[in-house]
This record gives structure tokens, sequence and C-alpha cells, in this order.
């Protein structure tokens, strides 16, 4: 994956490879809120500050969806490594969605349309 998104991007992927945890969905959205807990039903994030990947535990290995998601987080693991500058974290998914989108329908043919708004509107800084 990380060859796949360094020839479909600029950045370098001579990285070392991210520490990648499952976790259940309740301690995902806990990790991710630092303790307060969402409801926003997650299918992973990567945080920035530890290097880490995490994935719920009803990742599926051979999956297209969840190869999508875990590729979506290495896209952002290489923005950080690469020090890529976006004004806002929401602005970094402008590039992750849309290459998750070209991976799923390359390597598994799955069509993701997912809405135009909704993506314009989580992908502004202006979003929170």
């Amino acid at each position: 994956m990380l060859l796949w998104i360094g020839a479909n991007t600029g950045y370098d992927v001579d990285l070392p490879h991210p520490l990648i945890k499952t976790v259940t969905q309740q301690e995902l959205e806990r990790i991710y809120s630092n303790g307060a807990g969402t409801e926003n039903h997650l299918h992973g994030f990567y945080d920035r500050k530890e290097d880490i990947i995490y994935l719920p535990d009803t990742w599926k290995q051979y999956d297209a969806w969840s190869q999508g998601v875990l590729l979506h987080e290495l896209i952002h693991y290489v923005q950080d490594q690469n020090q890529a500058k976006f004004q806002c974290t929401n602005e970094m998914e402008k590039e992750a969605w849309p290459l998750q989108k070209q991976y799923l329908l390359e390597y598994h043919g799955y069509v993701w349309d997912y809405d135009e708004l909704w993506f314009a509107v989580i992908s502004n800084c202006s979003y929170h």
C-alpha cells in the first residue's frame, strides 16, 4: 500500500511501517476523543502523536472496504511523515478520500460514491 501511495502521490514512502493496533469500537472512539467518548462510528484513525494507526477489531484483512480504510489511514501517516502542510487536520481529507476511492476501484472494483457535499464539509477547516 505504501508503494501504491508513492506511485499516486509525490510523497516519499521509504518509511518505516507504522504500528497498527486493533481495538474495540468503544476503545477506538475513546482514544480518538481523548477519553470523552463519541458516537462517530469511526472506521479507524491515525494518531499523529504516537504514529499509530488504530482500526476496529472488526477490521478484516481480505475485505475491500477494510483495505480502503487502512489505505486511508496510511495516507495520513505518509502525509505526516512527509511533513505535508495543511491549514487544519480536516484539510488532510481532501487528498485521502479521493485516493481511497481510486484505490478501492483499481484494486477491488469497489465503487465508493461518497456524498460530495459531505466531503466538502468535512474536508474544510471551518468544520469542527
